[in-house]
């Protein structure tokens, strides 16, 4: 997520299961903490571009990276929103 975040600092979040309701509820522009079913134990921070809902369907989100290099939906496509772990909420700049 690199120039947003620097190698060395603390990111700070929330970690629970989210979805679009009242409680735990993430919106596009939110950075995120996922954790993919193809790679189970890999986490990665991405940024929420847009988040596509349907009647009867599990919600589904469109990350990117704010990195240019980095992997995000552009390589994977739309992801569950129950792959997100975590919400950052704010980070500690190192040194």
């Amino acid at each position: 997520m690199a120039p947003t975040y620097c190698a060395g600092d603390w990111l700070m979040g929330r970690w629970a299961v989210y979805r679009l309701g009242r409680f735990n509820k993430v919106r596009a522009g939110d950075v995120v903490v996922i954790e993919r079913d193809e790679q189970p134990g890999i986490f990665y921070v991405k940024r929420i571009s847009e988040i596509r809902a349907s009647e009867g369907h599990m919600p589904t989100i469109f990350l990117l990276s704010d990195n240019s290099a980095g992997t995000d939906s552009r390589q994977w496509g739309w992801l569950p929103i129950s792959d997100i772990r975590a919400k950052i909420l704010f980070r500690l700049k190192r040194g």
